[in-house]
């Protein structure tokens, strides 16, 4: 296997501006002079100003992807030691302060290239730390990078996972679900936030087995489910609609497709100690779901409509709008008077703008018997420094005239 090594790099002046601004990514096309020969993943790429011959950027080499380097310092120097990794976490750990003092007990830790960790994102649950790996370039680097993340963020082990990709070639000498630290006795760990205790499932779970984006639009539904019948569609394993329970709703009917996410739930609503004769889960196609309660002329006070994402290539864009404007069209007819509706889209492709043209077009936004209240877009855990990572949006309408 070859040995990381060190690369001048010099942009064409396009990409070469866009790194300058804080983009992360330099695509094959964009290098002007690179290696003469193919180097190893994690190879340190140093950029070199076409105007003054000086650094101005450092990367690491990544030989089989498009983004070919993943940019990570802007800086003239750089010492690539222990120290700069502690250095770096410390900065992302100061960050979450304000969820941690909270008594938030999960959240996300590094959030990749927003953390200047490009192809590594972290997430905490109370003492366990989910590492998911995307990107070959940390090979030479996770063996130290493993114990700095675990005593920075006061982690008792920590979880190895990896994306598909990885999967099927890891060069890594970790396998996934291996486990670095002290012993996990059950890979179902639990946290907190706002007064509500979730599993999430470590090493078998969805991505790091648990969704942790949306907890402020989560709170909102806890904050104003008091007394109110809730619908919420793509529940997965039941974030909004805990959340309601625990806020006094008078019932929740929770649609998702999978039948082991609503046991999940279940497990979920037994976590928090709350009435399960409340809920009803209905383990099907949501649309299908969705159209058989508009036949019954059910009428719900929460709608909370928040899909997996529609969009994950260019080619896929204008049908998850066409996708985003039939929920759209769908949940409002299940909106009671003075009910509110929730549409989220975590498509980075789909712009907030589009977003809402979808909904226009699905005469809600902007309709005189509907309501704009607010938008909200990401958490502290999940800051964004650069347009193509910001892909949670979500937007509140109420109903407030039939």
């Amino acid at each position: 296997m070859k040995i990381p090594s060190k690369i001048a790099i010099k942009l064409r002046k396009s990409a070469e501006k866009a790194v300058k601004q804080g983009h992360p990514w330099v695509f094959e096309q964009s290098i002007e002079k690179g290696p003469a020969e193919d180097e190893a993943a994690g190879s340190l790429c140093i950029l070199f100003d076409q105007r003054t011959n000086k650094p101005f950027a450092f990367g690491l080499w990544d030989p089989d992807e498009i983004i070919r380097i993943k940019i990570f310092y802007l800086g003239t120097r750089l010492q690539l030691n222990e120290e700069f990794w502690k250095s770096q976490l410390e900065k992302a750990y100061e960050k979450r302060q304000g969820l941690i003092q909270k008594g938030i007990t999960g959240y996300r830790g590094i959030h990749g290239e927003n953390d200047d960790f490009p192809g590594l994102v972290l997430d905490v649950y109370a003492k366990t730390g989910v590492l998911k790996i995307y990107s070959e370039v940390w090979k030479p680097y996770i063996d130290s990078l493993i114990p700095a993340i675990q005593e920075q963020y006061n982690l008792e082990n920590i979880v190895i996972r990896f994306s598909r990709k990885i999967q099927q070639n890891n060069i890594f000498r970790y396998q996934e679900g291996d486990v670095v630290g002290s012993t996990l006795e059950d890979e179902k760990v639990s946290f907190e936030e706002y007064g509500v205790k979730f599993y999430a499932y470590t090493q078998s779970g969805h991505k790091t087995g648990f969704f942790l984006d949306q907890r402020p639009n989560r709170l909102w539904v806890q904050q104003n489910a008091d007394g109110k019948s809730v619908l919420d569609v793509f529940s997965y394993v039941g974030g909004f609609g805990i959340h309601a329970l625990k806020g006094n709703a008078k019932s929740l009917t929770s649609i998702d497709i999978s039948t082991h996410a609503m046991d999940v739930a279940l497990e979920n609503i037994q976590l928090n100690e709350l009435d399960k004769s409340k809920w009803t889960p209905l383990a099907q196609d949501a649309f299908e779901a969705l159209d058989q309660l508009i036949q019954q002329n059910k009428k719900f006070d929460i709608v909370i409509i928040d899909p997996p994402s529609f969009a994950k290539q260019a080619s896929e864009v204008h049908n998850a709008l066409k996708q985003y404007e039939r929920l759209a069209n769908i949940g409002k007819k299940l909106v009671a008077h003075q009910g509110y509706l929730i549409l989220g889209s975590c498509s980075s492709r789909i712009s907030l703008e589009d977003f809402e043209k979808a909904h226009q077009n699905a005469r809600i936004k902007g309709a005189k018997n509907w309501q704009h209240l607010h938008t909200t877009l990401h958490d502290d855990d999940h800051p964004i420094g650069f347009p193509e990572s910001n892909y949670l949006k979500t937007i509140f309408y109420q109903k407030y005239t039939e």
